[in-house]
């Protein structure tokens, strides 16, 4: 090999090595920021939790369904709340309506379908398997699989 050849190929070792080190450090840095989020969506929970509307959910929703006056407390509450869960849903799927915003919230919670299904006021648990199907729809065409993950699923 002569020596420009090898120089030549020193040079292209090195700056992939760059690169590959620059690749690790932002993915560690994604990772710190998932990790973060996280941290924050649970404070939010636990936040959430300390609120009269998730009083109320204890209380009634485990045998009837919210009235309007009662979803519209939770609904004030949960973007009271909510508030980086809500803008990083929003920036990241605008597709996403109201309802769809406020099932991705009470799901975070970690309530039950059920649960879930009369606090919106339905009774129906095959709507809310479809609210979140179209969720997910959304999410992933928005390329937003992980943070549907993160939303819906239990670790």
């Amino acid at each position: 090999m002569d020596k420009f050849n090898s120089s030549h190929a020193f040079f292209i070792l090195i700056i992939t090595c760059r690169r590959e080190q620059e690749v690790e450090e932002r993915i560690h840095t994604i990772m710190e920021y998932d990790e973060l989020l996280r941290d924050v969506f649970r404070l939010e929970c636990q936040l959430f939790m300390k609120m009269d509307s998730y009083r109320l959910i204890e209380q009634k929703c485990s045998k009837k369904c919210f009235n309007l006056n009662e979803r519209q407390l939770l609904n004030e509450d949960i973007h009271s709340v909510f508030i980086r869960l809500i803008k990083i849903i929003k920036e990241a799927c605008p597709d996403l309506t109201g309802e769809d915003v406020m099932f991705c919230c009470l799901s975070r919670i970690g309530l039950d379908n059920s649960v879930i299904c009369r606090c919106m006021g339905s009774v129906s648990k095959q709507t809310i398997n479809q609210r979140k199907y179209r969720i997910k729809k959304k999410m992933r065409e928005a390329e937003c699989d992980s943070l549907f993950e993160m939303i819906f699923v239990r670790k």
